[in-house]
């Protein structure tokens, strides 16, 4: 049995100036801004948590948490713009989704991503999940990792896309793959290119993809 919804709100409005967000359309009409986290940046963070229930927490976290313990919280924000990329999705101002890559070993990286439960089935994670993608593979990402609770389909079906391979079976699944990014694509990779290097702490040369 799922838990029962408990989403309690996070006083928080991203107050990104347009310049340093790339605007995307779901296929729900959503307009989406997206841009990455800076080290630290823990309040967006806070607010996608908060508008996620104990279920959607156990499909990102693998456990219903009611909290992030500060030690999680620090792991989640030490983001460099390299080795470890996080994305903010918001709408209208309001944190919607966060996506991540963190790089486990050369050329190959562990995917993660969640979205506050309003905004679910709109779209929106697609979008996050193809800023990410293409951010990581201009970093030399080319092999992508995830681990995914078996119940969660949407998760599956959308890694499923970029190249994780995921066993069958219940519980915990652990996947790998090629990386592939999203076709057609979902956001201006351009655009979200020129925004990685902008706000990136870290200089690094860019690899071309497929």
């Amino acid at each position: 049995m799922r838990p029962a919804r408990t989403v309690r709100p996070f006083p928080y409005r991203d107050a990104a100036h347009p310049r340093d967000q790339v605007a995307a359309t779901t296929w729900t009409g959503d307009v989406v801004e997206l841009r990455p986290l800076q080290p630290g940046e823990s309040a967006p963070l806070l607010a996608v948590f908060a508008g996620m229930s104990l279920a959607s927490r156990a499909d990102r976290y693998l456990v219903g948490i009611p909290g992030l313990p500060r030690s999680m919280l620090d792991a989640l924000t030490a983001v460099d713009g390299y080795d470890h990329v996080a994305w903010l999705a918001s709408v209208q101002r309001q944190p919607a989704g966060i996506a991540r890559y963190i790089r486990a070993e050369p050329g190959v990286a562990e995917l993660a991503f969640e979205v506050a439960d309003g905004y679910q089935g709109r779209g929106l994670g697609t979008a996050l999940l193809d800023a990410i993608t293409t951010v990581a593979c201009a970093h030399g990402v080319r092999r992508v990792r995830a681990t995914v609770l078996a119940s969660n389909t949407p998760s599956r079906r959308l890694l499923d896309r970029v190249g994780v391979r995921l066993p069958e079976g219940d519980g915990v699944l652990d996947g790998e793959g090629s990386l592939r990014l999203l076709d057609p694509p979902r956001v201006d990779r351009g655009a979200v290119l020129a925004l990685a290097r902008a706000r990136s702490a870290t200089a690094a040369d860019e690899h071309p993809c497929a």
